[in-house]
């Protein structure tokens, strides 16, 4: 179980770091581009949507987080059932 959290945690900082490097590098680009040019309207609109995904991470973790803690509680209430006496994670 151990490595089933460690996995997830790994996992969405990958993710959360490369939606920041995305969004840090998009912003550079709509920055050096000429105002109100096409170029730099699809590079602004690429950050704001990278932006509105960190909102889908935050679900994401919360129902990760929910998912091993159920499979925890689940594993030891099983053990615990089968006469293993005392907390076992």
């Amino acid at each position: 179980m151990a490595q089933d959290m460690q996995g997830f945690i790994i996992g969405i900082v990958v993710v959360g770091v490369t939606l920041v490097i995305g969004i840090y590098i998009s912003a550079t680009i709509a920055d050096t581009m000429t105002d109100d040019s096409s170029a730099q309207n699809a590079s602004n609109d690429l950050v704001d949507a990278l932006a509105g995904g960190s909102a889908w991470i935050t679900i994401l973790v919360v129902v990760g987080f929910a998912v091993i803690v159920l499979g925890m509680l689940s594993e030891g209430l099983g053990r615990a059932a089968g006469g293993v006496q005392g907390p076992v994670y």
